[in-house]
Formats: structure tokens, sequence, C-alpha cells
């Protein structure tokens, strides 16, 4: 027997693959944000990319130049793109608590599953390969531009990889990092050693592999996590106080200018270093993305800037490759909300640390004064909203928003037989028989 199928639309029978005309199929709220954000980041990668190839490296630096005074470094062109940055990262973490959030973890953990589960292994061998390579030099401390030519050093060098091997002499080998990393602070002073703090977290990390407690050994990944986040969000302010810096790389190699005017690019590649170093510092997969893609930039920079830029990154990228790989041992605790707030105050208040550190370096700590307490407030301040009863505030008024919108979707009224499906079940005032291990739960 044949069917109309025009009679059955008119009697308002729903057929499965029957759309009323010119309709579309619903989209997600979320694509055309995935979208913008998905080609923003495929343009931030060449700024990225002479963000990351370190200055110091390449340019005669001298730590002890005046930097720019802050008057200068806020200008509306950094405020536009702070602005950007920070929108962007809340977009970010929205994202992260969706459907597609998930999906993409879920991906991640299947595809960095062999990796993860190798970390340990991963990181002494690339320690070794690094080690073994400063010592194949022989002017070398830790990195390109650290020379020193004394013997011992060396000796510590072609040590540090043999004790590498087993476990048990990992402490030696965290001891010889620590060693050379406070020679570097003795040649160099401590301002420019904080261009590396992750040889500090390397050292730690090593210390503490051969201890029994779970505990210090989830601390030791966070600690390595914490420290390379901090060796890449250091050297992004010389982008805002010494742009003079950045200038001839960005004169020799044109093509990455993207024909931005050169003022305006360096500070945008400033904000774009600092806004994917800081994201290792946030929750699950907003940090796992963000090290995928400071992992790809740097290994991109090796073929513009050469083996130099290639053998002083090769133990972040290995880092970076790590910290991708692994899921997460806590619980998301940062909401979306909390997102905007903390980026927008990271950003000023690392610059202020940043001129009040080198002030007490270089100059008087009585005029150092002013800008590390502005910094430590604004990092104060932030903390507060992360941990203190601000973030229950905080934390509630999102819960309730939520509500509030569920509410509203749940309220609303459908013509059609399937769609009254999403309506609330109505409250049962009476009562009514249910199994005797749910009263009992209920009970309890």
């Amino acid at each position: 027997m044949s069917v109309d199928r025009t009679t059955l639309r008119e009697r308002n029978v729903r057929l499965p693959d029957a759309r009323p005309a010119g309709s579309r199929r619903p989209r997600s709220k979320f694509v055309t944000p995935l979208v913008l954000l998905g080609c923003l980041v495929i343009n931030a990668i060449p700024m990225a990319t002479v963000a990351h190839a370190h200055v110091k490296w390449f340019v005669t630096c001298d730590s002890s130049e005046e930097p720019l005074p802050l008057r200068a470094v806020f200008t509306p062109t950094f405020g536009l793109l702070a602005a950007l940055f920070v929108t962007l990262f809340c977009l970010a973490c929205r994202i992260e608590q969706t459907r597609f959030g998930t999906i993409a973890s879920s991906h991640l953990d299947r595809w960095t599953g062999a990796l993860h589960r190798r970390t340990d292994d991963l990181l002494r061998a690339a320690a070794a390969v690094s080690f073994a390579l400063l010592w194949a030099d022989g002017g070398l401390i830790l990195t390109p531009e650290l020379k020193g030519s004394a013997t011992w050093l060396s000796a510590i060098q072609v040590l540090i990889p043999s004790y590498l091997f087993g476990r048990a002499t990992l402490p030696a080998a965290a001891s010889g990092v620590l060693v050379l990393y406070g020679y570097g602070v003795a040649t160099y002073g401590w301002f420019h050693m904080l261009d590396y703090p992750v040889f500090l977290g390397l050292g730690v990390y090593f210390a503490l592999s051969v201890s029994q407690n779970a505990r210090l050994l989830a601390f030791r990944f966070d600690c390595l996590r914490w420290t390379v986040a901090l060796t890449l969000i250091w050297p992004s302010m010389e982008k805002f106080v010494y742009p003079g810096w950045i200038a001839p790389i960005a004169t020799t190699h044109p093509e990455l200018t993207l024909g931005i005017d050169v003022a305006t690019f360096i500070t945008a590649a400033g904000v774009v270093e600092f806004g994917l170093a800081f994201a290792l510092l946030w929750t699950p997969l907003v940090r796992r993305l963000a090290a995928l893609v400071l992992a790809l930039v740097l290994i991109a920079a090796t073929f513009d800037f050469g083996k130099t830029d290639g053998i002083g990154h090769l133990m972040i990228i290995v880092i970076l490759l790590v910290v991708a790989a692994d899921p997460g041992r806590r619980p998301v605790r940062h909401g979306p909300l909390l997102a905007p707030l903390m980026s927008g105050l990271a950003l000023p208040a690392t610059i202020f640390i940043y001129t009040g550190a080198h002030t007490l370096c270089y100059g008087s700590w009585h005029a150092a004064l002013a800008p590390l307490v502005g910094g430590a407030a604004l990092l104060a301040a932030g903390l507060f909203c992360l941990h203190g009863p601000a973030r229950t505030l905080i934390s509630k008024a999102a819960r309730l928003s939520q509500r509030s919108a569920s509410g509203t979707r749940t309220r609303r009224t459908y013509d059609t037989d399937d769609d009254a499906r999403d309506r609330p079940a109505p409250h049962r005032n009476g009562n009514f028989a249910m199994p005797d291990r749910m009263r009992m739960r209920q009970e309890w």
C-alpha cells in the first residue's frame, strides 16, 4: 500500500527523513568560535616562531640595559592585543567544559597514551642527549649563550648522561644539573638565569624520581611543568620592555611579520608567547593543546634559526610533549569565569615583576619596590579568586547562571510529540513504591 508523504506531512506526522523546506540542520553554537579560534592559531604561528627564537642566542643583548618605561609598554595596541588574548583564553576554557572538550581529551588520551607511559624514559634520554651535546661543544654551561670553558664543567656534563641510565643514580644527575645552574648564576647573575628555571625543575624531577611517595612523584611532574611555563613566560617580557632586541630578527626574517608593522608585530609576538606559556599553568585540555602548539612552534623555529635553536630548545620540546601527553591527575577546579580574570591580571603583573626584578638587580631597591609590590598585589588578587572565598562566590554564580539557562530551555513548548520528550517530568507529591535499596540509600 502506498502512502502519500504530503498527506502525512499535512497531518503533522513526523517522518525520519522529512525536514521543512528551506530549513538546515541545526549547528552547534561552538562551531563558529572553533573555526575562528583555529584561524587565529594558524595566523599566530609565524608570530610565535619569532617569539620563541631565543633572542639572546642570536643577538648581542646587555641585560643591564634600561628597559622601556611602563607608560611606553601599556599602549592602546598592547591593550587591544591583551583583550584579544583574554577573550580567546576564556573561549578555550569554555570549550573544554563542553562535549567537544570531552571528545578532544579522549582522542588525546588515545593518541598519546604510549608516550605518557614512557614519560620517565623519554625525559632521561632527552636529558642525556642534551648534556652530551653540551659536553661535545666544550664551551657551554647549559644554553648557547652561557659560555664556560672550565675543565670541571665538561666533566659534570659528561657524567650526567651516565648517571641517567640507572634509577638509583638519578639524584647524582640532579645534583650535577643544579651545580651547573648555580655556576651560571655565579657567572651571569641571578636575573639572567631567571630565563632558565626549567633546569631547576629538571633537577627536582630527577632528585624525586627515587622516592616511593606517590605525592612526591606527582609533585615532581607538576614542578617540571611549572618551571617550563616560567621559562617561556619570563623571556616573553623582553618583547614588551626590550623591543629593540627583537627588531633585528624581525628585519632579517620579514616573511614572518605577515606585512604587519614591526612594533605591532613584536608586541603581538610577546602576547602570543605569554598566552601559550600561561596556558601551561591552567586546566588539563587547555595546557595540553598549548603544549602541543608550543612544541610545534619550537620545532618550526629550528628550520628558520638553525641547529643552535634546536639544541638549545631540545629539552623544552621534550618536556612540552610530555605535558601534552599527560591527561591530568586531578579534576578541573577552575571554571571558565575565572579564566578572563586570572589571565587579565597575570600579564600586567608579570611585566611589573620583570621590571621590578631588573631594577632590583641593576638599580636600587627603592625604585624596585613599587613595581614589585604592584605585580605581587595583582597576582595575590588572582590567587585569592582561584583559591579563596571569592572562588566560591564565582562558582556559585556560575552554577546559578547555568541552572537558570537550563530552566529557560526546558520551559519551552513544542508542537510535535518528539520534541515534547525534552520537557522535564512533573513532580510527584504522593508516595510511591521504590526498591528497597533506593529507599535505604535515601534514608541514609
